[in-house]
């Protein structure tokens, strides 16, 4: 086979642009994913364009090619090839870099190591007893022997720094090569010249919000910090990318879904086996509609920033570095500062503790539920959840408020006539709560006493409050009771609650005292 021509070839070199020129320009963080953006430079002439060496572990069917103005994207072809077809996929030329250098000065002291072993045993042989010694002699070859053991040590020290220096550098090369199994080549037909940009998605990375608020009792206000945890683990090493962070979140549901019929159906009574001494008669099974009501409904389980209409994107300034695998940064986010409302609250029949809560008027804008870590006048107080609900104010507790004290004395119960007036049972009950404010300053105190409900016409619940709540339907919720105070400096509050219950005496009721 004749060879080709040596003029031919910078004619067929623009026919396939290859990935080497490929860079990853920008990564788009949310919540449980990322997107990341490579851009290619697409010589004219140009008729496919190769992103090589991208880590399998993207959403193939996420995939999207675009160019610039004047370069026309056509269609997208995906090569998977193992990891071990593609050792140069798996390199970090940097790391790689850097290793090699501390593997060449480990060899050159090595190197030195075993001339110095050659010099000692050459000293070793010239200073035989049996051979006629002169003192001259004697005394130069020990201090040569000298000097060779000393710079022997200096060389063992100096190469057991250089190992320090490779484990960490070796076992990062080591995770980054094992964590990839098999990689992609996407081929992208092309038509012009121009920057080809190739944007792919993976679940693997992604950032968690993480909130702190730290409450200045004294002025009533919260200075509220959101943070980013950022971590990836796509199989490649982000260097020297923008990072961007998103609050959109596309794991949550997309659709609502269709309404499902309201249907009331007669119940038929269970057929219940007859008592048999001899032998127990199985049960039969369940009727069909009572497992059509139990299962035919499949219920779906419910820096600098830039606002969109559906998210808040933040953009980091400097360029990014982090690597693929256990490494995480933090980004702040914002800051913030809110006014407060100070509450001292207690429900003195779930705990006899008072809680120190903050009301703020609802935050705008985009807060993915995350973990918040709260402090109290700058020291830590424990850890909360925050996912703002669609309440106009929301609640924030700073923990245990001991300047007020608790006192739930025991429940009182009287039952008329052994517990039955005519054919109706009655009981009586009467729970009473001692509060004192045992600090220096005064106390704003809400005391919350969830009562009994009826939900039946022939249930009857009489309720006396002394003194009168100031809600008795406290946050839209039924026989929930709320009373107001301000408690002066070591002032006392009681409050009772005398419930009355009344329903037939052959009724079985559920949550009867």
């Amino acid at each position: 086979m004749r060879p080709m021509p040596l003029l031919l070839l910078p004619l067929l070199l623009p026919t396939a642009a290859l990935a080497q020129g490929a860079r990853i320009s920008e990564v788009l963080v949310f919540p449980g994913g990322a997107e990341v953006q490579r851009v290619l430079t697409v010589a004219a002439g140009t008729q496919e364009a190769q992103f090589a060496c991208i880590p399998a572990r993207i959403q193939l069917d996420a995939l999207q090619a675009r160019g610039s103005a004047g370069l026309q994207v056509g269609e997208l072809r995906v090569h998977t090839q193992p990891s071990a077809a593609v050792p140069e996929c798996s390199g970090n030329p940097p790391l790689d870099a850097q290793i090699r250098e501390l593997e060449d000065r480990r060899a050159a002291l090595q190197a030195e190591t075993k001339a110095l072993d050659l010099v000692l045993g050459y000293l070793k042989a010239s200073g035989d007893p049996k051979a006629p010694a002169q003192a001259a002699v004697a005394d130069a070859l020990r201090r040569q022997a000298e000097a060779a053991l000393k710079s022997q040590h200096l060389l063992a020290r100096r190469i057991e720094q250089l190992d320090d220096q490779l484990k960490p550098l070796l076992a990062e090369r080591d995770e980054a090569r094992g964590g990839v199994e098999q990689w992609h080549r996407v081929s992208v037909r092309v038509a012009g010249s121009g920057e080809l940009t190739l944007t792919t998605r993976s679940p693997h990375a992604g950032w968690q919000p993480v909130y702190r608020a730290d409450l200045d009792s004294s002025n009533s206000r919260i200075a509220f910090e959101r943070r980013a945890e950022v971590q990836q683990a796509t199989g490649e090493s982000w260097r020297g990318v923008k990072l961007v962070l998103s609050t959109q979140q596309p794991r949550r549901a997309t659709a609502l879904p269709d309404p499902q019929p309201w249907l009331l159906r007669k119940m038929e009574p269970r057929m219940q086996p007859l008592a048999r001494a001899s032998m127990p008669m199985a049960a039969p099974p369940a009727p069909k509609v009572a497992m059509e009501l139990a299962g035919t409904r499949d219920l779906a389980a419910d820096l600098p920033s830039f606002e969109t209409d559906f998210d808040l994107q933040f953009t980091v300034p400097e360029s990014v570095q982090l690597a693929s695998g256990s490494e995480r940064r933090s980004f702040t986010l914002q800051r913030l500062s809110w006014n407060a409302e100070l509450v001292t609250q207690v429900q003195p029949r779930a705990q006899a503790q008072a809680y120190l809560m903050a009301t703020v008027k609802r935050p705008e804008g985009f807060f993915p539920a995350g973990s918040l870590l709260l402090a109290r006048d700058g020291r830590h107080v424990g850890e909360s959840h925050f996912a703002p609900g669609s309440e106009a104010e929301q609640r924030l507790f700073f923990g245990p408020d001991d300047r007020l004290r608790v006192r739930v004395e025991p429940e009182q119960r009287e039952a008329a006539n052994g517990g039955f007036i005519g054919n109706r049972k009655v009981i009586a009950l009467q729970r009473s709560y001692l509060l004192e404010n045992t600090g220096s300053k005064p106390l704003n105190v809400q005391l919350v006493e969830a009562g009994p409900v009826a939900q039946h016409e022939d249930i009857k619940v009489e309720s006396r409050f002394e003194p009168a709540p100031a809600a008795s339907t406290w946050r839209e919720l039924p026989g929930v009771s709320l009373w107001r105070f301000s408690l002066a400096p070591k002032a006392q509050q009681r409050v009772r609650a005398q419930y009355e219950l009344s329903a037939p005496k052959d009724m079985a009721v559920a949550g009867w005292p």
